[in-house]
């Protein structure tokens, strides 16, 4: 059993706070290294940080399910004025990232098949065209927002395009994926919460109306897919269509899980080629190195922190008792970090020396993230671009003024003044 923390410890570890995702890396390490599942009191969570232990978490949904309501999970609830919002829409389905076993394979299997090496064939000219329309409007040598100029208009084009949602252009998509975001990081205000659940129900809708129409017109696009799909029931073993609340339930997820990730860290590694002027350099020089550089940057930004599972037995879990009902929250940026697996320069980006473990920051086991491959692929062609078009890079404002969205569980830059100058 680990050495509890002391007082000044607890005190500084909370998660839920306005700043934590500014400096989140000290707070684990302590956590590694003193009490790696650690009970929070204030928040009755479980906080598992170790690799070891969250692979061990990740790897048995039978003794930690995912089945985790987390929208309502927030302190005090949803006000008065959401909950009669939620009520006009769709009840919510369980199908992929909070459900388990067996029927989690059946809806991961219907969207699998769009994200495979064979498919992703037909999302590279998307990619490479937006790539290069938004680096051909970047700023020469004049500060500007990176995250607003580049960081979000390329994944949420493409995941627009794949799920056949373009007619609704980037900036309403974005702002129906962000309240999504928003909804499961447990931190908004009364106002956003309401907000979050107009926009939630306006976002299914339109899907809804979407699918409707793409089954009298299909087209080769995800909606189109789904809204012709079968499914056989692993309980009562009927085949029937998917109805609308698994629909907006599978078409969400995608959304949100197709530009949130890529988002994150199209900023994260922008920031350190603008803090560190050999990088760019180097990925110019050396563009064999990008794939690693992606990886590393995957492993360091840690976009999306951590996720929640819910004991499903009395068990424990290294050398700490956790009875059946408890909460916890596997934290994938802590265990990206941990001294065991990746040693001394675990918080450095190393593109040289030993072959680094597996980072975990598309999960694992079955709720590995169905759209890795697309991330992947965004951001090996975009900072390969970006190293072709780039002369140097430099922050636009001292680094001490960057600041990190208040979220429990997603980790990205609010803003990224820059200035570039251009080849």
């Amino acid at each position: 059993m680990s050495d509890p923390l002391n007082q000044e410890d607890l005190l500084a570890f909370d998660p839920k706070a306005d700043d934590f995702m500014n400096h989140p890396h000290e707070h684990y390490r302590r956590l590694r290294s003193t009490a790696p599942v650690f009970l929070d009191p204030r928040h009755d969570i479980y906080f598992v940080t170790s690799y070891d232990l969250v692979a061990e978490v990740m790897r048995d949904p039978k003794r930690f399910s995912s089945r985790v309501d987390r929208a309502a999970m927030r302190e005090g609830g949803l006000p008065q004025a959401a909950l009669d919002i939620r009520a006009q829409g769709f009840p919510p389905a369980l199908t992929m990232s909070n459900n388990d076993e067996p029927s989690h394979d059946m809806y991961k299997d219907l969207v699998a098949p769009f994200f495979t090496p064979r498919n992703l064939g037909a999302f590279e000219p998307v990619v490479e065209q937006q790539v290069a329309s938004l680096i051909e409007r970047l700023p020469d040598d004049q500060p500007f927002d990176f995250v607003a100029a580049f960081s979000v208009p390329l994944p949420i084009h493409v995941i627009g395009h794949a799920l056949g949602m373009t007619e609704y252009g980037n900036d309403l998509l974005k702002r129906w994926s962000d309240a999504f975001a928003d909804e499961i990081g447990l931190l908004t205000s009364e106002e956003r919460a309401v907000e979050i659940a107009q926009l939630t129900l306006d976002c299914h809708r339109a899907m809804v109306s979407l699918c409707d129409a793409r089954r009298d017109d299909p087209r080769e696009d995800i909606i189109s897919r789904l809204a012709a799909a079968e499914i056989t029931d692993p309980q009562h073993g009927e085949t029937r269509a998917l109805d609308n609340s698994e629909l907006v339930s599978l078409l969400t997820q995608l959304l949100v899980a197709g530009n949130e990730t890529t988002t994150n860290t199209l900023s994260g590694g922008m920031r350190r080629l603008a803090s560190d002027p050999t990088l760019l350099t180097r990925l110019r020089q050396k563009p064999e190195d990008v794939p690693r550089f992606v990886e590393e940057l995957l492993r360091l930004e840690s976009p999306v922190q951590g996720q929640f599972r819910k004991a499903t037995e009395d068990t424990t879990l290294g050398g700490e008792d956790i009875p059946a009902g408890a909460l916890l929250h596997v934290r994938l940026a802590s265990a990206n970090r941990d001294e065991a697996y990746f040693g001394t320069d675990n918080n450095t980006l190393n593109l040289d020396g030993r072959q680094q473990p597996p980072h975990k920051s598309f999960g694992m086991g079955m709720h590995f993230c169905v759209g890795a491959m697309l991330s992947r692929l965004e951001l090996k062609t975009a900072f390969t671009h970006l190293a072709e078009a780039v002369e140097s890079a430099e922050l636009a404002v001292p680094e001490e003024e960057l600041e990190y969205h208040t979220h429990f569980h997603l980790r990205g830059l609010e803003a990224l003044p820059v200035r570039l100058r251009m080849r």
